[in-house]
């Protein structure tokens, strides 16, 4: 009896505690939920990120800021031909602090680009005449040409140029002279001359004829 009854009560006090531990378990859990709803309540919600919209001034100071940052960069390439371009537009617009300082660039890239178009070697002016000789700028080609002789005389390749601006003016007696004295100083200039077109108004002159052989007088091509 006594046993039995330990036993009874054995199995009586673990269902106390089973139900016990049942309660504090439910109860915790339904704690969990409430603070869990209460954060959530809590929680502040997420707002929209506002829309900026930009001002025509804001716009248009963005783009000055843009040409003036590429024009920099080309001026420190040393190209002041296309810096000198993009400074003359932040000069010319509106915004007044970037358009001074974009002054004082475009003055500096004007000296620079002056000074790149007088030459002051013999081999800078004899490219600066063949380059106007090629865009036909008659008149300049022969001022940086002569420049180019006086500095260092007897020069083949300048006589030559020398012969094709004044044949392709007209000027026959000029043509002559300088075509001959590249001749004289580099033989091979006659084999050229009498495939090149700068000289297809000198054909019918006697002279040319003499000078470059018969196949002087044939179709230039």
């Amino acid at each position: 009896m006594i046993r039995g009854t330990r036993q009874k009560q054995t199995r009586l006090s673990s269902r106390q505690r089973k139900t016990s531990s049942t309660r504090r378990g439910a109860g915790s859990r339904g704690l969990s939920r409430r603070q869990a709803a209460h954060r959530l309540r809590a929680k502040p919600a997420r707002r929209a990120a506002p829309v900026v919209v930009q001002k025509p001034k804001d716009i248009v100071r963005e783009a000055a800021l843009k040409n003036f940052g590429a024009a920099v960069r080309y001026f420190q390439r040393k190209d002041y031909g296309r810096a000198a371009e993009l400074f003359e537009k932040v000069a010319a617009g509106p915004v007044r602090e970037m358009a001074d300082r974009a002054r004082v660039h475009l003055s500096f890239c004007e000296r620079q680009r002056h000074h790149e178009r007088r030459p002051k070697t013999a081999e800078g002016c004899y490219a600066r005449g063949v380059a106007a000789l090629n865009s036909r700028d008659f008149d300049e080609a022969l001022e940086f040409l002569n420049k180019s002789n006086k500095m260092i005389p007897n020069q083949e390749y300048v006589h030559y140029a020398l012969a094709a601006v004044y044949g392709l003016q007209g000027d026959q007696d000029n043509a002559y002279n300088h075509l001959e004295a590249a001749i004289r100083l580099r033989p091979q200039n006659r084999v050229q001359a009498r495939h090149d077109e700068d000289f297809q108004t000198l054909a019918d002159d006697p002279r040319f004829v003499r000078l470059l052989g018969a196949d002087a007088r044939r179709p230039l091509t």
